[in-house]
C-alpha cells in the first residue's frame, strides 16, 4: 500500500516567509528603540549629576565667602571693642553742658567751691563727705546718677506706732569713732529693692537732714544695712535733681559748710 504524503502548497510557504520576516524587523526596531531610550535616560541622569555637582561647587563657594564676611566683621566689631574702652571718662552733667563750668586742671578744680557764686546748683564729684545733721557724724556719700533713690546705711531698724502713725527706730554709727546713733523718724512709704535674694525686699523711707558742700537740706532716704560697702551713704537722682552738679572726673568737690545756725536748726529737726 503506498502512503500519501501532503505538503503545504506554494502560496502557503510564501505567507509563512513573509510573517517570520515581519516578526524578525519588529524584533529589531524595538530593540534599537529601547536601546536609544536607554541612551537617553543616562545622557539625562549624567546631566543631572554634573548640575548637582556645580551646584554643590557654587554651594561650597559662597559658604567660603560667608565665612571670610563674618570674620571680617568680626575684626571690625574687637577692633571697635578696643576704641570705645580706650575712650576718655567724659564728664556727666544733669542739665545742658553749657550752663556748667568749662573742664579745668586739678588747681582750677580745687577754686570750684569759691565759685560757687556762678550758679545756684552744688557741685560734686563722685565722693563726697556728707554730715548728718543733729548728730555731727560725717560720712563718706557714693554719688551716682544711674541710682533713682538713696540709701543710707542703718542698723537695728525697728518698726512702731506713735499717734495712730508708723514709725521707724534705727541706728546710725560714727564711722570714725563707732559710736551709735539712735534715731527715730516717720515712716514715709516702705521701697521695695530687688536684691540677690528670690524675692525682693521691703524696705521703709525716711526723711533725714543731710549737708553737702553749702547744700542743707532734707531728704528721703532707704534704710538699709551697708556695713559691706565702702560707702554708708548712697546719692541717688532723687536727691541730685534741681540741686546738685557731677562732674564725674573729680571727687570732694565740695567741702563741708558748717553753721552754728544751721547745725541748732537741724539738731531741733
Amino acid at each position: 500500500m503506498k502512503l500519501k504524503t501532503h505538503f503545504p502548497c506554494g502560496r502557503t510557504l510564501y505567507r509563512f516567509g513573509l510573517l517570520t520576516l515581519a516578526l524578525a524587523s519588529l524584533n529589531a526596531c524595538t530593540s534599537q528603540k529601547l536601546q536609544q531610550q536607554n541612551q537617553a535616560n543616562l545622557a539625562s541622569a549624567q546631566e543631572c549629576i554634573a548640575a548637582h555637582q556645580a551646584h554643590s561647587a557654587e554651594h561650597g563657594q559662597q559658604q567660603t565667602q560667608i565665612l571670610a564676611q563674618l570674620q571680617q566683621l568680626q575684626s571690625q566689631l574687637d577692633l571697635q571693642q578696643k576704641a570705645l574702652e580706650a575712650r576718655p571718662q567724659v564728664v556727666e552733667r544733669l542739665i545742658p553742658k553749657a550752663d556748667c563750668p568749662a573742664p579745668v586742671d586739678n588747681g582750677a578744680k580745687k577754686a570750684n567751691a569759691k565759685d560757687q557764686g556762678q550758679t545756684d546748683k552744688q557741685i560734686v564729684g563722685l565722693r563726697e563727705q556728707t554730715l548728718i545733721a543733729g548728730l555731727n557724724v560725717v560720712m563718706n556719700a557714693r554719688i551716682n546718677t544711674n541710682v533713682a533713690n538713696s540709701v543710707i546705711d542703718a542698723r537695728n531698724i525697728q518698726m512702731f506706732e506713735r499717734n495712730g502713725e508708723e514709725w521707724v527706730r534705727f541706728t546710725i554709727f560714727n564711722p570714725d569713732t563707732k559710736e551709735p546713733h539712735v534715731l527715730e523718724r516717720k515712716r514715709l512709704r516702705f521701697q521695695t529693692v530687688q536684691t540677690s535674694n528670690p524675692t525682693p525686699d521691703r524696705r521703709p523711707v525716711v526723711e533725714i537732714r543731710f549737708t553737702i558742700g553749702k547744700l542743707n537740706q532734707r531728704g528721703e532716704f532707704i534704710l538699709a544695712d551697708r556695713s559691706t560697702s565702702e560707702y554708708p551713704i548712697l546719692i541717688g537722682r532723687n536727691l541730685l535733681r534741681d540741686v546738685m552738679l557731677v562732674d564725674v572726673s573729680g571727687n570732694n568737690l565740695a567741702p563741708l559748710q558748717r553753721s552754728d545756725a544751721s547745725s541748732s536748726a537741724a539738731a531741733k529737726n
